[in-house]
């Protein structure tokens, strides 16, 4: 059991660093391009490019997951590996394929690890529309404290 909170230790550290990775160049290539002068539009663009790295994230992470369980025969092939990770991690747990009974404990790690990833990454999407309507606010008042300016 030792051994396996180990690898599950080492499973979870590169996990966070795969995630933390992509999220802060999500939030360097955010302080690149102020976020002014929006539209509906590009916010929501832009909502979808932060969306679609997150989830290029997760799958990334699942396949680290997933080749672990390959490397170590806990699944019959990658696919299955993959299969597996994808809803453990996703905590969906259809339990239509299960690991054998001395590797649940690991499936319980990717599982827990899968549900602060996500909470991350929704975390992180709030985080971007509060700044969204700052500054969206913050241009409005702006706008109307230039339109009553006595002249």
């Amino acid at each position: 059991m030792l051994i396996q909170l180990t690898e599950g230790a080492l499973l979870v550290v590169l996990t966070v660093t795969i995630h933390g990775t992509v999220l802060g160049w999500i939030m360097w290539r955010l302080q690149q391009s102020p976020l002014t002068s929006r539209s509906l539009w590009r916010d929501s663009f832009l909502l979808a490019r932060i969306a679609v790295w997150c989830v290029l994230a997760h799958l990334l992470e699942i396949t680290l997951w997933a080749a672990f369980y390959a490397w170590q025969d806990v699944m019959p092939d990658i696919d299955v590996a993959w299969y597996f990770s994808a809803v453990t991690y996703a905590t969906i747990g259809y339990g239509d394929v299960t690991p054998p009974e001395l590797w649940r404990l690991l499936a319980s790690v990717e599982g827990l690890t899968g549900i602060l990833m996500c909470a991350w990454s929704g975390g992180f999407v709030f985080a971007v529309v509060t700044q969204l309507q700052e500054t969206a606010r913050a241009q409005q008042t702006s706008t109307e404290h230039g339109r009553h300016r006595p002249g």
